[in-house]
């Protein structure tokens, strides 16, 4: 009996550059890097305010420190500490705790979470 599909051999990938775009971790990486930028350097580290109104009177003030005029506890800062847990279970559960992307999340919550305690600031 003929056969209706044809058995053809995938093509060889020749561009090595694009390859490593083939393997899911890679697209786990991106995103946490991504998201280390922009949870823990600009809120923790990045100081001063990007506005010339108010004449340098948070120059000293990191961005996280700034929020709610530097008081703690409040509901917005729990909110903000309590996004990158979610997202650690989430990415945790979806990862099937897998021992690298379980390992790789860990110490990404970790140090965002470390980084937003109060003993941190100032």
């Amino acid at each position: 009996m003929v056969s209706l599909y044809v058995n053809a051999e995938s093509p060889v990938n020749l561009n090595r550059n694009t390859d490593w775009f083939m393997y899911p971790e890679v697209w786990t990486i991106c995103i946490l890097i991504l998201f280390f930028a922009g949870s823990l350097f600009f809120p923790s580290s990045k100081k001063g305010t990007p506005f010339a109104e108010d004449q340098g009177m948070y120059n000293g003030l990191t961005w996280w420190e700034q929020i709610d005029n530097g008081k703690q506890l409040t509901p917005n800062i729990k909110f903000l500490t309590i996004v990158p847990v979610i997202l650690y279970l989430i990415a945790s559960h979806t990862t099937d705790y897998q021992h690298p992307m379980l390992f790789f999340n860990t110490i990404a919550v970790v140090v965002l979470v470390v980084a937003k305690f109060p003993n941190m600031h100032k």
